[in-house]
């Protein structure tokens, strides 16, 4: 037999009839692997089949920032079949911090779409918001605001978008943020108002959050108080036509004269609900579905007169005792800083504050300790707790329970975070709360901080 090539009498390679080291290795880990089967199946000893966590356990490990793989497990899920309260909550609290993570991805796409900034052809930017309208199924006005958003957050608030990108903060969050501070425009404030804000965003309601939005802006905006100025010179009268021969009738002012104007009708309106509907009807709350009315012929009365046809008038106006809180600390007050001020609650400007703190005859000064708040002077030399129940719920801006949204006087109450006596009534040891929140403080669902 000639020895000329050893592929001859086959057309391949000789070589190839013998196997690799490499594979050699692998067919004796394959057997390996099946003598490990074949005595599993033929032992007597029952195998252990491993469990798969339950629901409940699933939502309560999901603690951290949110996935898409979060997502499709909690779709997975029956919240029905939750056997707990605490994992019902869970289920809730990873539900929203998976809503934040899509309103953050919406917020990247958007401004993929658009560009971080407009482009400044004003034709070509409202194709780009018809083109958003179209694809979210919204209106003209509700694309622009919403591409604005995205815009701030990813150019001068990229903190907040990580933030609500990790579920630390919610859509909301982030609205009020940028609606309320619309009309700054310095790079530098913003950034400042981003430092101090974002610690607040984590642990506050939207509401609450939102007013510290307000307060930071009149701190750190140096042009806060010139347009509030200038907002003043835009006070104006509306109507407005409505259904079945009525209409409307609005007023722009400063919170001064409105808080005046309403107290004097609520005064006015006393009066004339006691004359239509007697003492007892007043005394037991019956009027109050006839109270807007009440109100509104006051309000017609003090305009246009309210007489019968002889010219005698049918009831007495009452006059209204006007108080406009304003809660400034003793360094502002003095010109040493220039911390925010509250003016029935809302937050305003150091100057626009000490502005206002002249006026003793309109308004009730209080001044606070610039470090702990302890109220120092109520315009009156005695010191009595009607002044510091007055203080704190000016100070509080309503009742702090979380999520609580009730402001008015008759609905908030001032309460004491370490029970009296053993707490003392100061302003470091009390704070506003409604009845219900109260309620569930006694019971021991929640504590003032």
């Amino acid at each position: 037999m000639s020895s000329a090539t050893a592929t001859d009498w086959w057309g391949g390679d000789v070589s190839a009839l013998f196997p690799s080291a490499e594979e050699m290795a692998l067919g004796a880990e394959l057997a390996a692997l099946d003598a490990c089967e074949r005595e599993l199946w033929e032992s007597d000893e029952p195998v252990e089949e491993s469990v798969p966590p339950s629901d409940e356990a699933v939502v309560e490990a999901m603690s951290g920032s949110p996935s898409a793989s979060d997502l499709m497990l909690l779709a997975s899920i029956d919240p029905w079949g939750l056997g707990t309260r605490d994992a019902q909550l869970a289920y809730l609290s990873a539900m929203g911090r998976q809503t934040a993570l899509v309103a953050a991805m919406t917020v990247r796409a958007q401004v993929a779409l658009a560009g971080p900034v407009p482009s400044g052809d004003s034709l070509a930017d409202r194709h780009v918001e018809e083109e958003l309208a179209v694809a979210t199924r919204s209106s003209m006005y509700g694309a622009g605001m919403a591409l604005h958003r995205s815009r701030m957050l990813t150019t001068h608030f990229p903190t907040f978008l990580t933030a609500l990108e990790a579920g630390e903060i919610s859509e909301r969050h982030a609205t009020v943020l940028i609606d309320g501070v619309s009309r700054v425009h310095d790079p530098d404030v913003l950034a400042a108002l981003e430092r101090r804000l974002l610690p607040k965003a984590r642990r506050l309601t939207v509401g609450k959050f939102g007013k510290e939005v307000a307060k930071g802006v009149a701190d750190l905006d140096p042009d806060a108080a010139g347009r509030m100025v200038a907002a003043r010179e835009q006070r104006s009268v509306w109507t407005r036509e409505l259904t079945d021969g009525m209409s409307y009738l609005g007023l722009v002012h400063d919170t001064p004269t409105i808080t005046a104007i309403k107290a004097q009708v609520d005064a006015d309106a006393g009066v004339l609900c006691v004359e239509r509907g007697g003492r007892r009807a007043l005394a037991h709350g019956e009027e109050d579905a006839a109270m807007g009315a009440c109100r509104a012929d006051s309000l017609a009365a003090r305009v246009l007169g309210n007489t019968d046809e002889d010219g005698s008038i049918t009831w007495q106006p009452a006059p209204a005792a006007v108080a406009v809180q304003l809660v400034i600390d003793l360094e502002t007050l003095r010109g040493e800083a220039d911390r925010h001020c509250l003016l029935d609650g809302q937050p305003v400007p150091a100057q626009i504050g000490r502005d206002l703190a002249g006026y003793s005859t309109v308004f009730r000064r209080m001044v606070t300790d610039p470090v702990d708040g302890h109220l120092l002077d109520y315009g009156r030399l005695t010191y009595l707790p009607a002044p510091l129940r007055t203080y704190v719920l000016a100070r509080d801006g309503g009742c702090r329970g979380p999520g609580c949204t009730a402001t008015h006087a008759t609905k908030v109450q001032m309460d004491h975070a370490e029970p009296f006596p053993d707490g003392p009534s100061d302003t470091a040891n009390t704070g506003g709360i409604c009845l219900p929140e109260h309620q569930g403080k006694t019971g021991g669902y929640l504590h003032i901080e």
